[in-house]
């Protein structure tokens, strides 16, 4: 089955859409299974309904087609197929501010409107280049900026339907221009033979299509209209509404907005995660108090019926929608919206009658869902953008919830990719611009070996530990004669401390010296490369990082280690204290339960923040301190409950994002920390389950591992004493340490009494 690359005959503005048209007769009971990609994102209709978008995100080095069975949308006789396809131009990401600059992080070859779909009935050939497609440039729609996302990921759409090819879903396109072939979209035999690649390298999915299902608005808030109740509102001439709707949490969506007359009136729909007033903490609903402050696009209406459907996914919790009328009145009917995403299975769960453990379970699991297309994303709402840091802990909360590891497994190949000729890797991935964060290379190397703990596929270290060698070379170079980090070059971003926003993030210490956060983060880094290399057949090499890592750690130890206050300063002469040196020294095998209370009692301490407290909770693990802290380390995500927070922000107070991944941190506190669930060993050779319930009344979930669910309950009996049901995978080894520090190894169930 032969399929070409098609396009329009002259290349296009970047930013613009060209709708890609093609009807054909088809006999009942038809099954047709299509291969499709686009340059650079393609959304598809079939009769007029919404099918799915794509194709997943690529690079320079890959580009991917999806394959779709198509059988249930298909009708006996006419049916008709729509492509609504953007084109983008890499050359024009010069400067993130311009307008379209959000959507260069999908690296195209060249700036050309390109569709390609592959699909054939028993006897009918649908293929690009064979079949009669047709194309139109929508010269009018638009993407644009503003200063709520000048710099960030996202962007806002105006349209004008009076210019918009009309019908262009489901009307007749005879009349529009055929499809102009570009070239073949398959490889040719010899030029492979001999080496010669096409520039796009088309290669299938890697992971499963995203989910697209129905939601609903659950209310309206702050307007009484009766929009959703009603179902639709006559709006006169001349005349202007508004309603504002509640999503009840914050969504990633295809919406839809369907609206009849009203030649010439303006839509604005603005998409917003909070009401919101600058320096305010308050309820995410709370519109007495807070401002609308979100992206909005812009429509203008033509007097038929349309049905607005912006190209990429919106985020929101709350929509405004405003139409002001002309001359002519409207009627606007009642919004939808298709709920999509990543389809993130959900093999744990947790309960308690303490009815926070829920609430904060659900509020980590869609953060979570939230961030994940076809890529990890830090947020939906602003950026969308795949950051190492992010990445490396959202691997881990995925982990915690699911047994799918195809999602994580393609984002260490995207970084993969990415690697830059000094050794480190590009903070975000795949984009046109480049931003190197230095530090997040050494989460990458955290990631590569936290997904072989998790998995055991050995082939992951083999793939990527070469890509470690590079990045610990060019730390290597930096460290000062005393063994310590000094600045590493580009932007050595740690934590979003409110003492580090003159240094946009970094240690302070770094301005007159070097820095311990950074010295034991490069430590820790160099003990995971020992791992990785040992586990990969590479003992010299892992011996090799041993002893780098010793050198450190001993600096460390000499020079910054504050005996009167029993903590590592911040610096061997900067007299800062924090959370993250205390922690990072623990797992660094330095640190001990001295650093980590003191750390945790002393008001001076900086603490550390949402992004950063995977390394305080693992310390206080580590040190046997998580029954004294964990439960309060933990209150600062509980208290946003009582704020209606549905999602995690990206800081507690202030926050730019209501949904940041990087803060879903309770969801692994849940299952590891507080019902004690965790691994010993590589891919989970054994279950050691260690109970923390603080001031729990109970606690009962299923837990997932590579192995199979982990089954607990946790409750107390009539006399007061605790009772703890444990149900391991069939064949799983598992060992029990009760709160009183009793050990019992098992395989099967255990039930324990203390």
């Amino acid at each position: 089955m032969h399929c070409e690359w098609i396009g329009t005959e002259h290349p296009a503005p970047a930013g613009k859409f060209a709708y890609f048209r093609l009807d054909a007769e088809l006999p009942e009971s038809c099954r047709l299974t299509a291969r499709i990609s686009a340059a650079a994102q393609y959304r598809l209709w079939i009769n007029g309904q919404p099918v799915c978008s794509g194709p997943c995100m690529g690079d320079q080095h890959v580009w991917y087609y999806d394959e779709i069975d198509l059988s249930a949308c298909l009708q006996p006789g006419l049916n008709r197929f729509a492509a609504q396809v953007l084109c983008i131009d890499p050359a024009e990401a010069v400067d993130q501010s311009r307008e379209n600059a959000s959507l260069f992080r999908l690296m195209v070859p060249d700036h050309r409107h390109r569709f390609a779909l592959s699909a054939k009935t028993e006897d009918t050939d649908l293929s690009t280049g064979t079949a009669d497609w047709r194309v139109r440039v929508d010269e009018t729609t638009c993407l644009k900026t503003d200063k709520i996302i000048e710099f960030l990921g996202d962007y806002k759409e105006e349209a004008d339907f009076r210019k918009i090819p009309a019908g262009w879903k489901t009307g007749d396109c005879s009349a529009w221009p055929r499809a102009v072939s570009l070239e073949s979209a398959e490889e040719d035999p010899f030029q492979s033979r001999v080496g010669v690649t096409k520039r796009y390298r088309l290669q299938p999915r890697p992971i499963p299509m995203l989910f697209e299902r129905e939601e609903a608005f659950v209310r309206e808030i702050m307007t009484d209209t009766g929009l959703l109740q009603k179902g639709r509102i006559e709006i006169p001439a001349h005349s202007v509404f508004e309603a504002v709707l509640d999503a009840g949490q914050v969504k990633v969506t295809h919406p839809v907005f369907r609206v009849s007359g009203g030649d010439g009136a303006g839509l604005e729909i603005t998409y917003f995660e909070k009401f919101q007033k600058e320096g305010e903490n308050f309820r995410r609903d709370d519109w007495e108090r807070g401002e609308i402050i979100g992206i909005a696009d812009q429509v203008t209406l033509n007097g038929q019926e349309i049905r607005y459907e912006p190209f990429f996914v919106r985020t929101f919790r709350f929509v405004r929608i405003r139409l002001a009328t002309d001359a002519q009145g409207a009627v606007l009917y009642a919004p939808a919206f298709r709920r999509t995403g990543y389809p993130l299975t959900e093999d744990s769960e947790i309960s308690s009658s303490a009815s926070w453990v829920h609430d904060l379970w659900r509020m980590c699991a869609e953060t979570l869902q939230n961030c994940m297309l076809s890529t990890y994303m830090d947020c939906p709402y602003y950026e969308q953008l795949q950051y190492i840091m992010d990445t490396r802990l959202q691997v881990m909360f995925h982990f915690t919830l699911s047994r799918d590891t195809q999602m994580p497994r393609k984002a260490l190949e995207d970084f993969h990719r990415s690697i830059l000729p000094c050794g480190l890797l590009p903070s975000k991935y795949p984009t046109a611009y480049l931003q190197v964060i230095s530090t997040f290379s050494l989460h990458y190397i955290f990631m590569v070996w936290e997904y072989y703990a998790q998995t055991g596929d050995a082939s992951v270290l083999r793939t990527y530990r070469a890509d470690c060698d590079r990045i610990l070379n060019y730390f290597e170079e930096h460290l000062t004669d005393r063994n310590l980090m000094g600045h590493p070059g580009f932007w050595p971003f740690v934590d979003w401390q409110p003492a580090w926003n003159e240094t946009a993030g970094v240690p302070a210490a770094l301005g007159s010296g070097e820095s311990t956060i950074l010295s034991l983060m490069y430590a820790y880094a160099l003990e995971q490369a020992a791992n990785i290399n040992g586990h990969s057949g590479r003992p010299g090499m892992a011996e090799e990082y041993r002893k780098r890592k010793e050198k450190v750690c001993s600096a460390v130890q000499m020079l910054c280690w504050d005996e009167q206050r029993q903590m590592y300063r911040e610096g061997p002469a900067f007299s800062q204290f924090t959370q993250n040196a205390q922690a990072w020294a623990v797992l660094c095998g330095i640190g001990d339960e001295r650093c980590v209370r003191a750390a945790a009692e002393e008001k001076d301490v900086l603490p550390v923040t949402f992004s950063t407290s995977n390394e305080w909770f693992r310390a206080l693990e580590r040190t046997g301190l998580y029954p004294e802290y964990g439960r309060r380390s933990l209150q600062p995500w509980i208290d946003l409950i009582a704020l209606d927070c549905r999602t995690c922000p990206e800081t507690p107070v202030n926050a730019r994002s209501e949904n940041h991944a990087w803060s879903a941190q309770p969801m692994a506190e849940l299952i590891r920390g507080v019902a004690g669930i965790r691994q010993e060993g590589t891919g989970w050779e054994k279950v050691v389950i260690a109970p923390c319930l603080t001031d729990l009344p109970d606690l009962r979930g299923t837990a997932v591992t590579p192995a199979g669910p982990v089954r607990f309950d946790y409750r107390r009996d009539g006399d007061g004493k605790w009772e703890y049901a444990v149900t391991l995978p069939e064949g799983a080894a598992g060992r029990f340490i009760s709160p009183g520090g009793k050990q019992t190894d098992f395989e099967g169930s255990l039930c324990f009494r203390e």
